[in-house]
């Protein structure tokens, strides 16, 4: 657990993804959608919720929950980020065409097992997983909507105005 957990210490296993796609020119818009998809779950969920809502670990509360395993955290517990970013990551690539529909489960069950590593380590309580989960989707639904609005203006911007008589 300690390894799955590592994976998703500040995205990094996503932004190793985001950065292959972005490697190939075919790819490159969806790359674009998984990092603009952690950001927003980094910007609502560490900058904002989590200081909103200020809510301490399981391990604050109850002392025997507290683990050797891994570097216990110092920010607050809800929601949880790691499982935001995952689920952000994991919901833009369901976006990405792929020949056989059944590999988006892939990056799901990567973004579920660092969630599951987060409770098993007794770092958060169940709710700031399921919040990090719903924070996730809807950031990476939230990014796919984003990056179309893009591409929408620059190619409206691309087209030459006709000519009205």
């Amino acid at each position: 657990m300690t390894f799955v957990t590592s994976l998703g210490d500040m995205a990094f296993v996503w932004f190793v993804v985001a950065g292959l796609l972005l490697c190939k020119k075919e790819y490159r818009f969806y790359g674009g959608i998984v990092i603009i998809a952690i950001m927003c779950a980094y910007l609502v969920g560490e900058l904002g919720l989590k200081n909103i809502i200020g809510r301490d670990r399981p391990f604050l509360a109850d002392p025997t929950l507290a683990t050797q395993l891994i570097a216990l955290p110092e920010s607050f517990s809800f929601p949880s980020g790691h499982t935001g970013s995952s689920f952000a990551a994991a919901t833009a690539l369901c976006f990405l065409p792929m020949r056989h529909a059944w590999y988006k489960a892939i990056p799901l069950a990567g973004a579920a097992c660092v969630a599951f590593s987060r409770l098993y380590l007794g770092v958060h309580y169940p709710t700031d997983v399921l919040a990090g989960m719903a924070l996730g989707i809807a950031s990476g639904i939230a990014a796919v909507y984003i990056a179309r609005y893009f591409v929408r203006r620059k190619k409206k911007a691309n087209r030459p105005e006709e000519d009205t008589f």
